[in-house]
């Protein structure tokens, strides 16, 4: 039977969940790197991926 590893020092990191790690993968690749207060495509892109965020926030928190 594998042992599973116990994580002590979350103090100095905590490992991502999968599902977390699942919903950023699309915002860490080539064309959403850019800072969202830019106007060019890149920066675009990730404006909309911050605003989707931002909304996916205030509806698990039951807020606007």
């Amino acid at each position: 039977m594998p042992v599973t590893p116990t994580y002590l020092d979350n103090a100095a990191t905590t490992p991502v969940r999968q599902e977390v790690l699942d919903a950023m993968l699309p915002y860490l690749g080539h064309d959403r790197f850019g800072n969202p207060s830019s106007a060019h495509q890149v920066g675009r892109s990730a404006r909309a991926g911050l605003e989707l965020a931002r909304q996916q926030v205030a509806d698990a928190l039951g807020v606007e």
